[in-house]
């Protein structure tokens, strides 16, 4: 039932079933008008036509908007029609993956130097969406992955499928090697079904110098139509009848098809960055949807996850937009929560503390207070921890932070911040 076009509205139910946003759109109490921007990414079983453009849209995982959204955005609105998807992800401020800076990466290491990009596709039937994870990285212990998803209606049982149109030139390889693309990455302009238990089909590329002083590239160039970009993806229904392909920007009237890629790598004497990085100790089990999981199994299935909402006061479930996992030296214990000694725990009043509240400032702009014994730690029960002990953790390990829609999540059942 469409919704009204002038007079009252609401969220929920109170002006009526034909005056309500949630009641045409979806959505699970307690709503938040934040979250029916209209940006292809939805959370609590929303889905938003891509012709309702009376909603402003959104960004990139929701995490920038550009305009306020207001209950007038809503009249005359109505829901998505069964058997269609969201066709706002690869526009806007969402180009996905990420123009500029997907597949542009440059490393040099005195031993082995390898860089790479990768992008996959996964059914996530659970939540009506399709997810994209992709990835640019180097040899490093350092690796980051973004998440991103486009919703769907009417396509439970579908058969999607996925492409990428590409051509990567090697360079300069002489005893360099490349994978261009992988071995298991489809080729151009094929489609492959995408999987409904993992990230597949995935397209990979990989450069790598590991003898002498040499230096190898990948490179492709965006385009000024869809047929000439690479690389340039396209995901579809069964029947190719409902499509999106992407990405592509428009400035000053000119539209540019594509991601350009830049990937080198350099065997020299000079070593690669340092890892930097707020993070929780890999045995931190995170609250998802699911229940308690893995940081290694939400990278390959992207689960939503729990986080709280501190305009509203409760705890609600919502994207995964970023993983990063890295290898640090400088941990603490607190309590039972392994975590870095620059990393946000929130106290009592969501109060952000850190065992190190000069290196939280220095290092990422954050003004936290000294976590000391005594403190109150805001749990996934809604109880408060008491802090009786603060303990370094000797070694290095490996840890991770998650970004979400709301900056922060629970690890190990306590509430601590993104910094992502």
């Amino acid at each position: 039932m469409t919704i009204v076009s002038s007079g009252a509205i609401s969220l929920g139910t109170t002006a009526g079933t034909d005056r309500s946003i949630s009641g045409e759109l979806g959505g699970t109490q307690a709503h938040s008008l934040s979250e029916y921007y209209r940006d292809g990414s939805y959370s609590d079983g929303i889905s938003i036509s891509a012709n309702s453009t009376s909603i402003p849209t959104g960004g990139s995982g929701a995490t920038y908007y550009g305009q306020a959204i207001k209950f007038s955005d809503f009249y005359g609105v109505s829901a998505p029609v069964a058997g269609s998807l969201a066709t706002t992800w690869f526009t806007g401020f969402g180009q996905l993956p990420r123009m500029g800076f997907w597949g542009n990466k440059s490393y040099t290491n005195a031993n082995t130097a390898q860089v790479g990009a990768n992008a996959g596709f996964y059914n996530d039937q659970a939540n009506d969406r399709i997810a994209l994870r992709d990835s640019t990285f180097d040899s490093s212990a350092a690796s980051s992955f973004n998440y991103s998803y486009i919703s769907y209606t009417g396509y439970g049982t579908e058969t999607f499928r996925a492409k990428c149109q590409y051509s990567v030139t090697a360079s300069s390889l002489f005893t360099a090697s490349a994978e261009n693309p992988a071995s298991y990455s489809p080729a151009t302009n094929t489609y492959a079904n995408i999987s409904t238990s993992s990230y597949s089909p995935v397209w990979q590329w990989t450069v790598t110098a590991n003898s002498g002083t040499e230096t190898g590239t990948l490179t492709a160039n965006s385009g000024s139509a869809a047929s000439s970009a690479n690389p340039y993806w396209t995901i579809a229904n069964s029947t190719e009848s409902d499509t999106v392909s992407g990405p592509s920007s428009t400035f000053g009237g000119t539209t540019t098809y594509g991601n350009t890629v830049s990937l080198t790598a350099t065997r020299g004497t000079s070593g690669g960055p340092g890892d930097d990085g707020v993070c929780i100790h890999e045995d931190m089990l995170v609250s998802t949807q699911n229940g308690q999981e893995s940081i290694h199994t939400i990278k390959e299935l992207s689960p939503k996850i729990w986080a709280w909402n501190n305009e509203t006061s409760t705890k609600e479930l919502v994207d995964l937009l970023q993983i990063n996992i890295v290898n640090h030296d400088n941990l603490y214990t607190v309590n039972n929560l392994k975590l870095t000694e620059d990393h946000v725990v929130y106290l009592e009043g969501f109060i952000k503390a850190s065992v190190a509240p000069a290196k939280t400032l220095e290092n990422y702009e954050v003004t936290a207070a000294q976590l000391a014994v005594g403190d109150k730690l805001m749990k996934e029960d809604g109880t408060l921890e008491t802090v009786t002990s603060i303990e370094v953790l000797a070694e290095e390990h490996v840890t991770y932070t998650l970004k979400t829609t709301h900056g922060n999540f629970y690890a190990d059942g306590h509430l601590v911040d993104s910094e992502i």
